[in-house]
């Protein structure tokens, strides 16, 4: 019989004959093994050493044979942690990542100093309504009406094939309640709305070759690149989002390193107003808060 750790480090040879360096490829071989293995790390500290199932070498080539290719370890697995949730992902969806958390944080704290009536900090997110724009996986609309079970949350997407994963993930997590729409933008979502929050594409065209061939290749195009600039969707959104909230609603958008400058100024030329750019832990303007004119907000709670 052949070790856990013997196959494993063949496994891990084969990923550095295809271009990875070696920490990488112990890092995405190692998750791999404990996700077939069923296996947590201290698991695979004491265990490594004993023999393999019979089924384990066969399994991890093949997925180590689709790493070689650079497809993505979560999209392997078919899953991706985020805010602390678990979302099944495919090709059909983007990867969460947490610079998306940050979008979520801002969300939150909005409606945790929305104006509401009565002034009752248990109903800080009544009646809130909330579209998430290109809503992918559903990680996004999901946490927030996992977050803030009082708001009203809907989802729109233009792909019926990332829809049903978001609808498999709302079941699976308890947030049956989250409606979704096919469609563009706003698509059929009944106005106004209090919150818009989106992750858009907004990837320049002309930088498709300079990303990651996990991305690139991988990845869904529609949900990545925005036009030349990046922000082809973003000029569209934009004004959709303002005719679309209420008076005192609020548009929140992840956004491209280096875009803020110009998206506050076609922000602005909307109507829109406090506009508040919120940074990654590297400082980077990641977020973009923009605001309709109207009640202003409570203090936070």
């Amino acid at each position: 019989m052949t070790a856990v750790a013997s196959v494993v480090n063949a496994a891990v040879a084969r990923l550095c004959a295809a271009g990875f360096s070696r920490d990488e490829a112990r890092r995405d071989v190692g998750v791999l093994a404990r996700a077939i293995l069923g296996w947590s790390l201290e698991d695979w500290l004491a265990r490594s050493s004993t023999n393999a199932p019979a089924a384990f070498a066969a399994t991890l080539d093949a997925l180590v044979a689709r790493r070689a290719r650079y497809e993505p370890v979560a999209y392997l697995l078919g899953e991706k942690e985020f805010y602390g949730r678990v979302f099944r992902v495919t090709h059909h969806t983007l990867i969460p990542r947490p610079e998306t958390e940050g979008l979520v944080d801002a969300a939150l704290a909005w409606l945790a100093r929305r104006p509401t009536s009565p002034h009752d900090a248990q109903r800080a997110c009544a009646a809130a309504r909330i579209v998430d724009v290109g809503t992918g996986s559903g990680c996004i609309a999901i946490t927030l009406a996992l977050e803030a079970t009082s708001a009203v949350v809907h989802a729109t997407d233009i792909s019926a094939d990332a829809l049903a994963v978001a609808r498999d993930n709302a079941t699976h997590l308890g947030a049956g309640a989250v409606h979704f729409h096919c469609g563009s933008l706003l698509a059929d979502v009944a106005l106004p709305v209090d919150l818009i929050v989106s992750n858009p594409p907004y990837v320049p065209a002309q930088d498709r070759f300079s990303l990651q061939p996990d991305v690139a290749d991988h990845e869904p195009a529609t949900a990545l690149f925005g036009g030349d600039d990046g922000l082809e969707v973003i000029r569209h959104l934009i004004p959709e989002a303002r005719r679309g909230l209420a008076a005192g609603g609020v548009l929140i958008m992840e956004i491209g390193i280096g875009q803020a400058d110009n998206i506050a100024g076609l922000l602005e030329a909307a109507g829109f107003a406090g506009i508040e750019r919120h940074a990654d832990l590297q400082g980077i303007a990641r977020v973009i808060e923009a605001h309709v004119p109207g009640p202003p907000a409570r203090p936070g709670l």
